[in-house]
């Protein structure tokens, strides 16, 4: 088989157009057993992490999302943090290395705009990346990391010898691969034609010691950290060393934060879709899709392009816009009662909404109800609050009410 990966593929198309058999990639080494070392901590050198907590030489990372969430904005911004050794998201660079991103569904064209407008949004100059950044552009070349044998049976690896080589050749620390599926020409839903692909990848970032990000769909409806939404067979997270989520922000997390309905979809989440549970929404990476004019215009099209770039965003924290002399003025509001003397509610949910406690955050401090919610949460999650029935003077019957634990008040 040629060295050069265009001539290798086409021979293995034209082999299997001519229904011959192909010859199947197979290590002829020898099996070997040997005794296990048995070193201690300080005798193994730490896994080499590149990018914060998310990539590592010689493993995969993959990051799972559905479209339209910006995980092809978040792997750019990435592959410029590790070629410029910054990092733009807030993460560590632990080292700076060369990245060759691999598009395999848009046109080179598209992922120069997408460089562009996060150069301009992060004010990054060529000398930062130049000679570092590479592509890959799958609309030139499809790259094929794993296909089936023209007997429908047997996996070969069309294209790992020669990528693994061009990898070494140019110094390459860090791939980003988008999207994974269309990488492979095997089943998706297969779990043995997904752990080929992936054992693929894997073997080329162990040939290479680079670090690997695979870009994969998820189904519909996925949920925040939910790493089994991802689209086809489980093999691909099973594979991987780091499973990442993305996905955009819910209604309920959107009110919470106070953003407008139609900005919604601007902001997005990242969970470890390996840990145990996603944290809550106040605790969760979140990052802000911004638009970035490229300047582009021409007589044809005297807008120019627009390009979303994925930034770092921080969820908005009610508390640490309230100092303790604001908190108590707030709970001197409810532990006084409305004007007819009932007490405050706990709950916003029918005739007790015009008496929710929340209200008085609201009316107070222009916070929105969402906010409000989480403050009213947390004083009777502490007990600061305290709910309990009493007369209500109004209506003379048994009603639910809340009072204020002054021993736990701010600064007491």
């Amino acid at each position: 088989m040629s060295a050069d990966p265009l001539d290798a593929y086409a021979q293995i198309r034209a082999r299997a157009a001519l229904g011959a058999g192909l010859h199947v990639v197979q290590d002829d080494r020898p099996l070997v057993i040997k005794p296990a070392s048995l070193r201690r901590g300080a005798a193994i050198p730490p896994r080499e992490w590149l990018y914060g907590v998310q990539l590592v030489r010689r493993y995969i990372t993959v990051l799972v999302a559905p479209g339209g969430v910006g995980k092809t904005s978040y792997s750019v911004v990435v592959a410029l943090s590790m070629a410029g050794g910054r990092g733009l998201l807030g993460d560590w660079v632990h080292a700076q290395a060369n990245t060759l991103c691999c598009g395999l569904e848009d046109p080179e064209d598209e992922f120069d705009r997408r460089v562009a407008a996060a150069m301009d949004h992060y004010n990054l100059d060529d000398e930062h990346l130049a000679g570092r950044l590479f592509i890959l552009s799958g609309r030139e070349r499809r790259l094929v990391i794993a296909a089936l044998d023209a007997d429908g049976m047997s996996i070969a690896y069309p294209d790992k010898d020669a990528l693994i080589r061009l990898i070494r050749e140019h110094n390459i620390g860090f791939v980003v691969v988008d999207p994974f599926v269309n990488s492979h020409e095997l089943e998706e839903n297969s779990n043995p034609h997904i752990n080929a692909a992936a054992r693929a990848w894997a073997e080329v970032a162990d040939a290479t010691g680079c670090a690997i990000l695979l870009v994969h769909h998820t189904r519909k409806g996925a949920l925040a950290g939910d790493v089994d939404a991802a689209r086809g067979a489980s093999a691909l997270i099973n594979a991987a060393r780091v499973a990442l989520t993305l996905t955009a922000m819910s209604p309920e997390e959107a009110e919470s934060f106070d953003i407008r309905e139609d900005a919604r979809r601007l902001y997005v989440r990242l969970d470890d879709g390996k840990a145990n549970l996603a944290p809550p929404a106040g605790k969760a990476r979140w990052f802000h899709l911004a638009s970035v004019a490229l300047g582009n215009a021409t007589p044809a099209y005297p807008h120019g392009d627009n390009v979303q770039v994925i930034e770092a965003w921080e969820a908005p924290d009610v508390w640490k816009d309230l100092s303790d002399a604001d908190l108590n003025a707030i709970l001197d509001r409810i532990a006084a009662g409305n004007e007819q003397g009932q007490q405050y509610s706990a709950s916003r949910r029918g005739r007790s909404n015009t008496r929710w406690a929340g209200n008085i955050v609201m009316e107070m401090f222009g916070v929105q109800e969402g906010q409000a919610g989480k403050v009213v949460a947390a004083w009777l999650k502490s007990g600061l609050l305290v709910e309990g029935e009493y007369k209500d003077p109004v209506t003379r019957k048994a009603a639910q009410g809340v009072t204020v634990n002054h021993s736990k008040r701010p600064g007491s």
